[in-house]
This record gives structure tokens, C-alpha cells and sequence, in this order.
């Protein structure tokens, strides 16, 4: 189980790490121009997500624009999945410190396989706000998820792990688990 869930965690960073880095200053972002005389928006080279929305860009490369607007997309995509990742692992880091019975492995296993499995259904609900082209043809994309979506889709793992009978026998062991997960979950997203 851990393996399979490191196995897409690797290619997840692998798409993402094909997208390009630009570590320009904010004051020289409207002086590069693009295909068409557009300036590089801002979102190129600095994250706007906030405490409502996500954000993720993504940079592709192809034979035509076609091609590069399919692999930005796919970027952004595996950006957004890489994020939707590491908040998952946030809230069991988070409950794992915070809990210390025993037997704990099993349904924070499950509840870690079956929260990413949603978030890959999540990410048919992400948007594309914007994309720009640069000059030497390369499409970036800026895609964008609510995040409240991504804690609602994490409680419903949390409340389906809790309710199953076969890992929790006990009901009160399971109300005390929700708890706790929902504590963790509400603290890794505090500010949101």
C-alpha cells in the first residue's frame, strides 16, 4: 500500500518537475513580452493562490501549441495533485503526533490510500483561469481549485475511514478517531 502511494508520489513530482522555474523580480515581469505582444502575467512567476483558492501553473513544450497547452495542463494538474498530496500527508503528520494509541497504522494507511484516490477525482473540478505563451512558443497554464473542496473531499475520507466497521469495531474508538483526524484536518487548514 505504501509503496503504490510512494510509486505516485514520484510521478507526480516527476510531471511537476518538468515545469520551468523563473526566478525573476515582480518589476521585471511586464517587460517580457510573448507571442503576440501580451505581458507575462503575474502569476508566471509568483503563486497567487490564497486562503479560498489554489492556484498552480504548469509549462509545456511542443511541436505545436496544441501539444504545449496538453503538457502545461498536465503540469498544473500534477501540481495541483502534489499539493492535494502533501496536505493529505499534513493532516496525518499532524494526527500521528497528536495520538498515540495503538493500532493506529491500519486505518491511517487506509486513510491515507483512500484520500489520495479521491484527490484524483478531485481534480476533475479544477479550472483553467489563464495561459500564456512566451516568444519561443512554450505554454504556461494557471489552474485553479477551491480549497474548501479539498478539505470537504479530505472529511469525507476521514468519515468514511472512521465509519468501517472492519477498522473500527468500537464505536466509540472510531468517534474518538474522527475527532482527532477532523482536529488534525482543521488545524493543517486553519488559515482557510
Amino acid at each position: 500500500m505504501r509503496k503504490a502511494i510512494l510509486i505516485m508520489l514520484a510521478a507526480l513530482l516527476l510531471l511537476s518537475s518538468c515545469a520551468t522555474n523563473h526566478d525573476v523580480a515582480m518589476s521585471q515581469n511586464k517587460s517580457v513580452k510573448g507571442k503576440n505582444g501580451i505581458s507575462r502575467p503575474d502569476w508566471v512567476i509568483q503563486d497567487q493562490s490564497n486562503d479560498f483558492k489554489h492556484y498552480a501553473s504548469g509549462y509545456g513544450t511542443g511541436k505545436t501549441f496544441e501539444t504545449a497547452l496538453l503538457k502545461a495542463k498536465l503540469n498544473a494538474d500534477a501540481n495541483i495533485a502534489l499539493w492535494v498530496s502533501k496536505s493529505v500527508e499534513a493532516v496525518r503528520d499532524r494526527y500521528l503526533e497528536e495520538t498515540s494509541e495503538d493500532g493506529k497504522e491500519t486505518y491511517i494507511d487506509r486513510f491515507v490510500s483512500q484520500a489520495v484516490e479521491a484527490g484524483k477525482a478531485l481534480l476533475t473540478g479544477v479550472t483553467e483561469v489563464d495561459f500564456w505563451e512566451d516568444k519561443s512558443g512554450g505554454v504556461w497554464v494557471l489552474h485553479m481549485i477551491p480549497v474548501a473542496n479539498v478539505k470537504a473531499q479530505i472529511e469525507s475520507t476521514i468519515k468514511a475511514v472512521c465509519t468501517d466497521a472492519s477498522l473500527f469495531p468500537d464505536p466509540q474508538q472510531a468517534s474518538q478517531a474522527f475527532d482527532k483526524l477532523k482536529e488534525a484536518l482543521d488545524s493543517c487548514f486553519e488559515k482557510n
